[in-house]
């Protein structure tokens, strides 16, 4: 007896140029994910702790595994592996990497596979500005924000289309990073973004303060009685 054939499986594929032409604009991106937030607090959610892997290798660099279910009106379940690698910057590379697959909940069919590396900085940084919507005084006009790698500029972005920041600061510990950082910040926000040459110029009296750094080893390096 033949047996029937199984119903085709179509994966639509969206790599960056893709994502980028979805034109997704900073209320679209804060919207997306307050509203995924949102689900969490429901109950309509199910996320697993993340996990990591090691390559046995000499660059100082894992993959973190991360898998969740997202009910309502999205119905996806997800795994998203983002490679996160410290050194790329020596190679003109952003320093995470990330790709999503996409499933049906009800049958487990794969839907879709996803170039996240800037999903996945838009992601944090509008997590980063929906908590700073909620726990920071309404009138915050000085931004500190400590680091520039991939996630730092939505972190920046985001949260300046929140607040419209009267003055805003960035640290990094290389100075070309901290430099080029504030210029991109600068030209695509349409006002001025210093750069600080150590965390306390960046940090102290600022109204909302972000440490985004990488530190190889645990530092005292952000003193309380700046904030």
């Amino acid at each position: 007896m033949t047996q029937p054939e199984s119903p085709p499986v179509h994966i639509d594929f969206l790599n960056r140029l893709d994502i980028s032409r979805l034109d997704l604009t900073d209320d679209d991106i804060i919207a997306a994910v307050e509203l995924g937030l949102a689900m969490q607090g429901r109950g309509e959610t199910a996320i697993e702790p993340r996990v990591h892997l090691e390559p046995r290798t000499a660059t100082e660099g894992h993959f973190n595994v991360l898998r969740g279910w997202i009910g309502g009106q999205v119905g996806k379940a997800g795994v998203k592996i983002v490679g996160d690698f410290v050194g790329n910057y020596k190679e003109g590379r952003p320093s995470e990497y990330g790709l999503l697959a996409l499933f049906d909940p009800l049958n487990g069919a794969p839907t879709a596979l996803v170039d996240a590396t800037g999903l996945t900085e838009m992601r944090t940084g509008a997590v980063t500005a929906i908590g700073a919507k909620h726990l920071a005084h309404k009138g915050s006009k000085i931004l500190g924000h400590v680091g520039a790698r991939g996630t730092a500029y939505w972190n920046v972005r985001l949260l300046d289309r929140l607040f419209n920041f009267d003055e805003i600061r960035v640290h990094s510990r290389r100075v070309e990073s901290r430099d080029s950082f504030a210029a991109r910040l600068s030209n695509d926000l349409g006002k001025k973004v210093v750069a600080t040459k150590d965390w306390q110029s960046c940090v102290e009296g600022a109204d909302i303060v972000v440490e985004a750094s990488r530190l190889s080893a645990p530092s005292p390096m952000l003193k309380t009685k700046w904030i």
